[in-house]
């Protein structure tokens, strides 16, 4: 049985293998060994292999779509529907767990999966070989014969994600790609008012086991060579007993590589932060939001701005380069509460600050507060990425006039972040970093990484900032 997977991203800034598509094929193929993979990254793909991919025929087309790419996917449809008309077509991803039904009346799509997808696309492939009632497949959506469309029961969360084979990379050309993508856990166990998480993981937190995630990481290295690599989790530091123990095994194991993950800077301590850097942990992300504590307050952070600030200084003592993270609009938001988080982002400590127009999504606290008080000037999610200036709603605390205000208030102070698109500046730079991680020893081949990223962010973030 032959699978196609596309991965729209072609004007995304990043080069990186899709982990959801690799986990799908990979627990597949433990149920279906006469399974043959075919992936098309439009990031990477050549116009010869986009042709070609096109041309072939498959018993089943898999789509992952998220709200920037949902244009992509449209005229991806179009160029299935050119060339084979009858295959039927599978989406999955955010977009579809967040908007669900309405997929259908987006796209012409045959089948959807929700949330966590490993189990419900196996047995989708047993559906389609006729070993299965497609009513008993939890966590699929799908048109029936008379047209109608059809919601099956939600699917449990996997409990044990050890469980799970590791992703399938040898379906990727992994040697186009500068970094090596992972993730150690899945959910969140917090429930930030503009965050869609909760629609994918409903508030579930599982962790992989240390043991687990060291091999997978090891195999990478081994298999693929040495480049940095990037934790996709929404909360790497949720279980902190985890993170010291993954660190550890690194040490203990003298594994030497740089990694980089995104992390609450109000769950640390001083000694998980040396030790994270001595691990290789060379750059975290952490999500301010706000420097109100009363915002902090509206938006469930569960945080104080002052917890966070010891948190910095925490990590830029150990020598981990801080990148802080704002979103603009909340709820409650006001242009005063703007301005405070920019004269904090001035003096936090943080190497970096990046400001984001808040977008609100189907599901959040933050939708919700919009529909009750506000304003929205378009419900359609996908077409939130196109509007410029990037405001789609407004409150009664927070109006068009003073958001665009505020937006070049952060602009002008080199904050702004709401470019995702690619450059071949920054190609250049990843690239460049990873063959030279590859010649030189562990030190010498970060401070090469780490100067051509600071080209980058001189040279580009300053020139989107003007």
């Amino acid at each position: 049985m032959k699978i196609g997977f596309i991965f729209p991203n072609k004007d995304r800034r990043y080069k990186t293998i899709h982990l959801g598509l690799g986990y799908l094929a990979a627990y597949a193929r433990q149920q279906h060994p006469d399974l043959e993979f075919t992936v098309l990254d439009t990031r990477v793909a050549s116009a010869k292999e986009t042709k070609a991919f096109f041309a072939a025929k498959f018993d089943l087309i898999g789509i992952t779509v998220y709200s920037p790419v949902y244009f992509e996917v449209i005229n991806i449809f179009n160029k299935i529907k050119k060339s084979d008309c009858n295959v039927p077509i599978c989406l999955g991803g955010p977009y579809v767990t967040t908007i669900k039904e309405e997929i259908f009346r987006r796209t012409p799509a045959d089948f959807a999966v929700c949330g966590e997808g490993e189990i419900s696309f196996s047995e989708l492939i047993f559906h389609l070989k006729g070993k299965k009632d497609i009513k008993d497949i939890n966590g699929l959506i799908y048109k029936n014969k008379a047209g109608e469309i059809v919601s099956n029961p939600e699917r449990e969360k996997i409990k044990d994600l050890n469980i799970l084979p590791f992703p399938a990379y040898d379906i990727f050309k992994m040697n186009r790609y500068p970094l090596h993508r992972m993730v150690a856990t899945r959910g969140c166990p917090f429930s930030c008012a503009w965050c869609n998480s909760s629609s994918v993981w409903d508030f579930t937190y599982r962790t992989r086991d240390v043991e687990n995630v060291i091999e997978e990481l090891e195999m990478l290295v081994r298999d693929y060579g040495k480049k940095i690599f990037v934790f996709g989790d929404n909360s790497f530091n949720a279980n902190l007993k985890w993170i010291n123990r993954f660190c550890d095994s690194l040490i203990e194991k003298d594994i030497e590589i740089l990694w980089s993950v995104s992390l609450r800077a109000d769950i640390l301590d001083q000694e998980t932060a040396h030790k994270m850097k001595k691990a290789g942990c060379y750059n975290v992300s952490i999500g301010i939001e706000s420097a109100n504590n009363e915002m902090l307050k509206h938006i469930n952070k569960g945080t104080t701005i002052e917890k966070i600030t010891d948190g910095i200084k925490m990590l830029k003592e150990a020598g981990i380069e801080v990148m802080s993270q704002f979103v603009m609009g909340s709820p409650h938001e006001t242009l005063e509460t703007i301005k405070e988080s920019v004269e904090y982002a001035k003096t936090s400590g943080a190497d970096y600050s990046n400001f984001y127009a808040v977008l609100p999504y189907k599901g959040t606290a933050q939708w919700d507060y919009v529909e009750k008080h506000g304003r929205f000037y378009t419900k359609d999610i996908h077409d939130f990425h196109s509007i410029n200036p990037r405001i789609v709603f407004e409150t009664p605390e927070f109006s068009y006039a003073e958001r665009l205000e505020a937006i070049k208030l952060v602009k002008k102070n080199g904050f702004y972040s709401n470019q995702d698109k690619k450059n071949w500046m920054f190609d250049f730079a990843k690239e460049t970093g990873r063959k030279i991680q590859n010649l030189l020893p562990k030190s010498a081949g970060e401070r090469v990484y780490l100067v051509l990223k600071s080209i980058y962010r001189l040279k580009i973030v300053k020139k989107n900032n003007k």
